[in-house]
């Protein structure tokens, strides 16, 4: 990486972090504080195991002689870890070996509960800081004393990429070609939710003379019907106070330059969300107690701006930002600069949210020749980095983050403990 435009970032983030008038500077002496210690669950598939939970970490006053246990309760002293690892540096990533549960969205509740496994930094045998595998159903309505004057735009938002094209399944099943670099998920929209996602990347196909014709999409591949994702987010609206957005992005199949069907489409979904569409008019400069007060907790966003203007329902959609990379190094540094530039755009000024599109890219011959191994071993590359990153680097720019198989990632620990300490006072 080039140092000096990583150190010219970091001066810039400093200057932003002591002008901005929500950042909370804590004045802790306790160096665990500020350290990490997290579980993620791998997405990559083989005949050995899958579902391997991974433990990652950053410590920046890491001593030797430290160490980190892997449990399956909650840690204590007393407590032998099933799997113990002893970090050698400040930051890092480890393979376990272990396969977590199979956990069906069913079993899922919408309060927030550890899944079994916990993770501990042990200090001369001692537990210091500690983790779980966690949901995080009502992060947004729980920090509402803390987020509730602030808008979308403003907040630190875990999303998922091409939410809809999902693979949730207790058995391995065979990878095809297609599989490879389709699936983008490990749970179904609503585990995503549940997991702590509030931004929805939704791509639409219209196939007018089957059965069932309103599919969720990844490119020319239907994946998973609609009507199941547009369930999905009711039921959580209807168990939850949070406010979700849903994107649609993209109309891959059937709609070319026929506004007869984006018109079809809109009456679906209004007809679908009725009782749950925050209008547009409520604009992207709104707060979320201004939402909230409404009773409303859907925005629907729709990349087509002629179709946008003609339906109240319909927001603009959220900015994606992509780097359309294929390398780590690469989606680096697209990631810092699109972060370097959000410090310096002032607030006031910023008008639609944006989402960085944090995952890399196949182009056509990759996906033919399969030279990337396909998407679950692109986002093993990539996502821990991303936490890392998006906890050391980009903290204080962060809008949106979509990922790949997002329990692949902290990105929803990263965002919940950002915003608190943007806007919370100490």
């Amino acid at each position: 990486m080039d140092k000096l435009l990583v150190f010219v970032a970091f001066i810039i983030s400093l200057s932003f972090v002591h002008c901005a008038p929500y950042e909370c500077i804590s004045n802790s002496t306790d160096e665990f504080e500020d350290s990490y210690v997290g579980l993620l669950i791998s997405p990559v598939l083989s005949t050995e195991t899958y579902r391997e939970i991974e433990i990652y970490w950053n410590h920046a006053k890491y001593r030797v002689g430290d160490e980190i246990g892997l449990y399956t309760e909650k840690p204590r002293d007393d407590l032998e870890p099933i799997f113990i690892i002893h970090p050698d540096s400040q930051s890092g990533i480890v393979k376990t070996g272990i396969q977590a549960d199979f956990i069906p969205t069913s079993n899922l509740t919408f309060t927030k509960q550890c899944l079994k496994y916990h993770v501990a930094w042990l200090r001369t045998g001692m537990v210091r800081k500690e983790n779980c595998l966690k949901t995080q159903p009502t992060w947004m309505s729980d920090m509402k004393n803390i987020l509730g004057r602030r808008r979308m735009r403003d907040l630190f938002l875990p999303g998922t990429h091409d939410s809809s094209a999902y693979a949730k399944t207790n058995f391995i099943l065979p990878e095809t070609l297609v599989t490879k670099y389709v699936i983008t998920q490990d749970e179904d929209v609503l585990g995503q939710l549940i997991y702590g996602a509030r931004y929805l990347d939704i791509r639409v196909g219209y196939y007018a003379t089957e059965a069932i014709q309103w599919w969720g999409s990844h490119g020319l591949v239907a994946v998973v019907p609609f009507q199941t994702v547009i369930d999905d987010v009711k039921t959580f609206l209807n168990n939850t106070d949070e406010i979700v957005i849903f994107d649609v992005q993209e109309f891959p199949v059937g709609f070319g330059q026929d506004f007869t069907i984006h018109r079809k489409l809109v009456a679906y979904l209004e007809e679908q969300f009725a009782d749950y569409i925050i209008p547009k008019s409520f604009g992207w400069s709104s707060t979320l107690d201004t939402i909230w007060s409404s009773g409303k907790k859907l925005i629907i966003g729709y990349d087509d701006h002629n179709v946008v203007g003609m339906f109240d329902s319909l927001w603009p959609s959220v900015t994606q930002q992509w780097g359309n990379v294929q390398k780590v190094d690469d989606l680096y540094d697209y990631l810092n600069k699109i972060e370097t530039n959000a410090l310096s755009i002032i607030s006031s000024s910023k008008v639609n949210p944006r989402s960085a599109m944090a995952e890399l890219t196949p182009k056509a011959w990759d996906i033919f020749l399969d030279r990337l191994g396909g998407l679950r071993k692109m986002a093993e590359d990539v996502d821990a980095k991303i936490t890392m990153w998006y906890n050391t680097k980009w903290q204080h720019s962060a809008n949106i983050v979509a990922v790949d198989f997002i329990k692949a990632t902290g990105i929803v620990e990263t965002a919940l403990e950002w915003n608190e300490r943007r806007f919370n006072s100490c």
